[in-house]
């Protein structure tokens, strides 16, 4: 038999359900920031698994308007992935086979680099004042026939990049096969992914949305790789008919850190102009690498990009900076590459669903 209520409780129900509307959004909200906390922490985790996921995904996007073309001209569905991920990875090996030789002829360089340094930094060194032991320090280090010697050798640059081979090798022949299986089986598992969805207007949504994130992601990757790539041999030129050591080197560098902008291109035009302080015994002529190098960067940033993407495919420079950060941590050197792709992928996503167009036009050019 029930209990009569207590008339004390009365005048709580209103109060006790005013609050639970205030908490109730709250709650939900604590709720989705622990699931992704976990996402993150899981990507973390488990990089060596993700990682190849991811970069496989890229990869077929890159590859899917190149699939397209061979299929035009009369190859296969087989044979069309086949020769776009071969042709691919031809490619990369060798770009990685000009760099890994680039800095096996840098090697020997080194310790002129180191010289020439100290004796750049000597003059400087002499017109201070030497009275503390940090200075003694330095001093004995620009002398080194003043004190003991020391010698620290470690591993050259080739040896450490042949015992990472064995790794890199196994990680780009997994990207390149998982690659090309989403390509040759990437609408059949569409498919099967819209028949489990029910309704038919549902069915027609996920189609649509998945049609135009796969051609805006295309167009985003393979126009974006271009730039680089067109920058990146712009760079190699131009260092190198002005005299710039291993222009190869920086042909590649300038491609990749173009990868993230911003402080990608930042970071290689300070290298370059320390290099190239280093390197010339004019000032003057020094810095006309980098200031070649700032040249091929603002017409990519400021003629090339906005022409091919047009402002409307252009990032948020603090959502840049975030997800620079945010991938970085979670990935490392592969995460610091990755986080401009994640994020225009993340954008394209967000603009062709309604309750995530506000992130995505915040992620957007401001």
């Amino acid at each position: 038999m029930n209990q009569p209520s207590n008339e004390n409780d009365i005048p709580l129900r209103g109060p006790a359900k005013e609050i639970g509307r205030v908490i109730k959004p709250w709650f939900s909200f604590a709720v989705v920031g622990l699931f992704v906390f976990a996402c993150f922490y899981t990507l973390k985790l488990a990089k060596d698994l993700f990682l190849p996921i991811v970069l496989a995904g890229f990869l077929g996007f890159l590859l899917t308007p190149v699939t397209r073309g061979l299929k035009k001209i009369g190859l296969s569905a087989f044979w069309a992935p086949l020769v776009g991920t071969l042709g691919f990875l031809t490619i990369l090996l060798c770009l990685f086979g000009a760099l890994w030789f680039s800095l096996a002829q840098f090697q020997p360089d080194l310790p002129q680099y180191l010289d020439h340094i100290q004796e750049r930094l000597a003059p400087i060194i002499d017109s201070v004042q030497k009275g503390s032991a940090s200075m003694d320090r330095l001093s004995n280090w620009l002398n080194p026939g003043s004190g003991r010697e020391i010698s620290i050798r470690g591993p050259s640059i080739p040896e450490i990049a042949l015992s990472n081979a064995p790794t890199f090798l196994a990680l780009i022949i997994v990207v390149h096969v998982l690659a090309f299986f989403l390509l040759l089986y990437g609408a059949r598992l569409l498919k099967k992914l819209v028949d489990m969805i029910p309704g038919v207007s549902e069915k027609q949504n996920v189609i649509e949305i998945a049609a135009e994130i796969e051609q805006t992601a295309a167009r985003y990757f393979t126009s974006v790789t271009l730039i680089n790539a067109a920058l990146g041999a712009s760079v190699w030129i131009a260092v190198g008919l002005l005299g710039l050591p291993h222009p190869i080197l920086w042909g590649v560098a300038a491609f990749l850190l173009h990868y993230i902008p911003f402080i990608g291109a930042t970071g290689g035009i300070i290298v370059m102009t320390l290099v190239s302080l280093i390197h010339f015994d004019s000032v003057w002529y020094a810095f006309l690498p980098p200031l070649a190098y700032l040249l091929c960067a603002a017409v990519e940033g400021n003629l090339a990009t906005p022409l091919f993407l047009g402002r409307w495919l252009i990032l948020n420079p603090i959502a840049i900076i975030l997800s620079f950060l945010l991938w970085s941590y979670l990935w490392g050197i592969a995460g610091t590459l990755l986080a401009v792709p994640i994020l225009a992928t993340f954008k394209i996503f967000c603009d062709r669903i309604d309750p995530l167009k506000r992130l995505g036009s915040f992620l957007g050019h401001p």
